[in-house]
């Protein structure tokens, strides 16, 4: 026991700070618990006021055929679902369909009822190979966009 110096030398000083030290230790591990889950939490809350796919079909109210690249000829649907935060706006939400850099076609986006999905369709004789894209805007505000290829190729 000549190593260990004994408890009562120990100084007032010396046991207060080990004492702030194991608190402040625990406040960071409490602390680093909640955090986690507020960030599992506002994962799961809904983040995005937009999501759409370029599909071949509607079906009963949802796309069908969502892909990236397409064939030549084919009907295209773009398919939008807004967050409830948007539904009560008074602007038009609006679907722009280009052609790489080229305007193709504006569409109104026009929500039924209590609807929270909308779609608009861009016809076979307008849809040339190449890049594409559709994007869904408020205003001058761009809310989503949705890339995709026309392949001219017979597969």
């Amino acid at each position: 026991m000549a190593g260990l110096p004994p408890l009562r030398n120990i100084r007032k000083t010396t046991a207060i700070l080990v004492v702030v030290l194991l608190a402040f230790l625990t406040h960071r591990a409490v602390v680093a618990l909640i955090k986690d889950e507020t960030i599992k939490d506002v994962g799961n809350t809904e983040l995005s006021l937009a999501q759409g796919s370029v599909c071949r079909h509607i079906v009963k109210e949802t796309p069908f055929g969502a892909d990236s690249i397409f064939e030549e000829g084919s009907r295209l649907y773009f398919y939008t679902t807004i967050s409830s935060s948007l539904k009560n706006r008074k602007d038009t939400l609006w679907h722009v369909w280009y052609h790489g850099m080229d305007t193709v076609q504006v569409l109104p986006c026009n929500l039924k009822n209590d609807a929270e999905a909308c779609f608009t369709e861009i016809l076979p004789k307008l849809l040339t190979p190449g890049e594409w894209s559709v994007d869904l805007v408020l205003g001058r505000r761009l809310l989503y966009s949705r890339q995709f290829v026309i392949d001219s190729s017979n597969r």
